[in-house]
């Protein structure tokens, strides 16, 4: 049976609605603890995240990180509250974090999450495997995602030179 017009036009929406997801590896030359030990700090792990400008500690475990986001031609600042969700030393941490993101007539809530697994290659060599999301909602929050996974393979690329910028000095 034939899909309706509207059956299409709601497929779409969904498609381009869903967050933009990447996953992606690279190594660093560091040790397993040196990587650790900057993932587990989310105050040096946030500053390596492309756009975050500033990294205020509310705990142990939560922080707010402010940051920059250049949609289209324009930045705005997004303040996202974000928690460590899930550690496991020295291998696995999982991160969420939500915020808003506020434009002249719009307000979009924004959800950034982020899972990083290490996996020791050498003494002096650690594979980063980290996967990372963003999605925003409000009343053209799909047009953000769209907008936001046409930029996530050049945020990965920020994102993992400055993981070895902190790393390998």
């Amino acid at each position: 049976m034939k899909e309706s017009l509207w059956g299409q036009l709601t497929s779409s929406i969904k498609q381009v609605a869903e967050k933009p997801v990447i996953r992606q590896e690279f190594v660093v030359k560091a040790s397993l603890e040196k990587t650790w030990a900057l993932l587990n700090d989310m105050e040096r792990f946030g500053l390596c995240i492309p756009g975050c400008k500033e990294v205020k500690k509310i705990s142990e475990t939560e922080v707010d990180w402010v940051i920059e986001a250049k949609i289209l031609r324009t930045s705005r600042t997004i303040v996202a509250r974000t928690q460590a969700i899930e550690i496991r030393p020295p291998v696995h941490a999982s991160f969420q974090g939500e915020g808003e993101l506020h434009e002249r007539f719009n307000r979009y809530k924004m959800t950034l999450t982020g899972t990083t697994d290490l996996e020791p290659l050498s003494e002096n060599e650690t594979k980063m495997i980290f996967a990372g999301s963003v999605s925003a909602s409000g009343a053209a929050g799909f047009l953000i995602n769209k907008v936001a996974s046409g930029q996530m393979q050049g945020l990965f690329q920020d994102f993992e030179k400055n993981i070895k910028a902190a790393l390998e000095k």
